[in-house]
């Protein structure tokens, strides 16, 4: 697991740099000038260009890459050009409500999804498969934005039981924290369901088509112990590999679910510095999913080595 770890980390060193120097070239096509931006309109050339040497955007393309690198490599992301907050400390202060919607539409995706594809793939071929994988098919269908938008219109507005709006800090109260992003992880969790489903109702299909199954069956071992301790440990290895891409998925639209419900989330903090030209902050935001993503990976692998016994020997 130590050389997974290693390996890891020197693959994500490239990619950081590929994401970031991609990001930081694309942030310089863009028409928004941050001098115009934090000064207003009305100061006059000479504010504006000591506030660009200030920023340092005076310099070359390149040159300024290189300095906001430099600071990266030793734990320094800068300093948010709008509101002259590092950057580091703006990201911690978002993060846990993306995370929080991220992780809970991914619960919602795993409760939902895995019974319905194990159901369905017990039972192929029945009306009980045909209406939980076309079930499934539809919740990969439906966008997120719009089921979000439902579920503020009629259970949000209509209801008492969960807000439309805002997010209450898990610490603050558990209960009150739970009820602001039930509706978010709901609307954001419903295609990963889908895909979930469809995943493990696949594997459970294949499985059980398996000679070793056939031959399980023929000893006369219970029903119930063939699929609860054999199908389902080896139809995971597909899902193990689903849920990570999901997980992906996830957090990149966790940032529109956050939109509808105002939630302050990192994508309201990120779309927010785009429009004000704030390139310290974006560039902050895309280490972040970098070291994420590879956190994810991670996962994956120790998964992988927990229902695999064939990656755990090699």
């Amino acid at each position: 697991m130590l050389r997974v770890a290693l390996s890891r980390l020197a693959a994500l060193i490239p990619l950081v740099f590929v994401a970031s120097f991609t990001t930081f070239l694309l942030l310089q096509l863009t028409a928004v000038d941050p001098a115009v931006v934090r000064l207003g309109e009305t100061a006059t050339d000479e504010a504006y260009a000591a506030f660009r040497h200030e920023l340092g955007l005076d310099r070359p393309i390149l040159v300024q890459f290189g300095s906001w690198l430099l600071g990266a490599v030793q734990g320094d992301l800068g300093v948010s050009w709008s509101s002259s907050t590092p950057v580091t400390e703006l990201l911690m202060s978002r993060f846990p409500v993306t995370l929080a919607i991220s992780v809970g539409a991914l619960v919602v995706g795993l409760l939902i999804g895995i019974p319905a594809g194990i159901a369905a793939g017990i039972r192929a071929g029945r009306s009980t498969d045909s209406l939980l994988t076309g079930a499934a098919s539809v919740g990969q269908a439906i966008p997120s934005f719009w089921l979000a938008l439902l579920l503020v219109a009629y259970v949000a507005m209509q209801t008492p039981w969960f807000p439309a709006t805002g997010y209450v800090p898990f610490g603050t109260d558990p209960g009150e924290w739970l009820r602001s992003i039930a509706l978010p992880s709901l609307a954001l969790g419903a295609a990963a369901a889908g895909a979930f489903a469809r995943q493990t109702r696949a594997g459970f299909v294949r499985v059980l088509h398996e000679p070793y199954i056939r031959t399980a069956v023929a000893g006369g071992l219970a029903r119930r112990r063939i699929l609860w301790r054999t199908a389902l440990r080896n139809a995971a290895v597909p899902v193990v590999t689903t849920i990570a891409g999901q997980a992906a998925v996830l957090v990149g639209g966790a940032v529109v679910i956050e939109q509808v419900f105002a939630l302050p989330g990192l994508g309201q903090l990120v779309l927010n510095a785009i429009r004000n030209g704030d390139m310290p902050v974006v560039l902050g935001f895309v280490v972040l999913m970098a070291l994420l993503m590879a956190v994810i990976q991670f996962l994956l692998d120790l998964a992988y080595a927990l229902v695999d016994p064939r990656v755990r020997a090699s």
